[in-house]
């Protein structure tokens, strides 16, 4: 196996696709020191790819906050939250972030790819159907591909398709759902929520999005692209990052109905078997 990878690795380095990783020698910031190659003389430079959007990664108050936790709350818990891994910090933050969002109810787990890791398997079966935007993140794929439901794709943002293929599954689907990110990274499109929203009504659909890279700062309030579009009564389950606009660390949210949120307590597969998050983190 190992020549089989040697060789995969070396085609990955040829076509450009090898991912180095570089070393910051300094906190997460606009200006960082780096090291690259290993044992090069360290340089400072300007840093355009973090995902740091409020520059909270390093700002004082959180530090200061995740320092606190630390000193009162210990390292770490040791446990998944179902056992005796829940402090009440957790559940502060859950019911903060459901607030937040709009929402009835929210759960904290590792990170957001767990959290989409997390949704499908529980919710959804083979008599239900999944319309997914092409460009939706990978964990959100590796998600879906957990689940037995029916599964169609529809072009990026295009609502003509998307009409086309929840009236193709809607007479097969016992519940049907539309998922999609709420901000496309890699090319900065918006999903329009609002209309999304129409056509969820049309064909009694759920709205299923991902605002990892809205959560925030978009929207007049910052909560995201569905408060911009003004359909934040509109969204059924809304799944984000804590890594990103929200203090940079880590932690995922998923955001919806108490019912919901209560099935994933008790049968998501990454929030049952991974140990709680950090109580550091979770005061920052």
């Amino acid at each position: 196996m190992q020549d089989q990878l040697a060789n995969t690795l070396s085609e990955t380095r040829e076509a450009g696709l090898y991912k180095d990783e570089r070393w910051i020698l300094s906190e997460q910031g606009v200006e960082i020191e780096v090291e690259y190659p290993r044992g090069a003389k360290p340089r400072k430079v300007l840093n355009f790819c973090a995902n740091n959007y409020l520059g909270y990664s390093s700002h004082p108050e959180v530090v200061a906050a995740a320092h606190k936790g630390l000193d009162d709350r210990g390292f770490g818990m040791s446990s998944v939250r179902f056992i005796c891994g829940t402090q009440d910090v957790h559940t502060e933050l859950e019911e903060k972030m459901a607030e937040f969002l709009g929402m009835e109810s929210a759960i904290l787990l590792a990170s957001c790819f767990d959290a989409n890791a997390a949704i499908f398997e529980v919710l959804f079966g083979p008599e239900d159907a999944l319309v997914c935007d092409r460009l939706i993140h990978a964990s959100l794929i590796d998600g879906i591909r957990l689940c037995k439901a029916q599964k169609a794709i529809y072009a990026n943002a295009d609502m003509n398709d998307l009409r086309e293929k929840l009236a193709e599954l809607r007479p097969k689907a016992r519940n049907l759902a539309i998922v999609t990110d709420s901000v496309f990274s890699m090319d900065g499109i918006m999903a329009p929520l609002d209309k999304i929203a129409d056509l969820a009504d049309e064909f009694d659909a759920m709205i299923i999005t991902d605002e990892c890279h809205s959560s925030g700062f978009l929207g007049k309030t910052g909560r995201g692209v569905h408060e911009h579009y003004g359909v934040m009564d509109r969204v059924d389950v809304i799944t984000t990052t804590l890594g990103k606009g929200l203090g940079g660390a880590a932690g995922g949210i998923i955001a919806g109905p108490r019912e919901v949120i209560e099935m994933l307590r008790n049968r998501g597969r990454p929030y049952l078997f991974s140990n709680a998050v950090p109580p550091s983190i979770v005061c920052g």
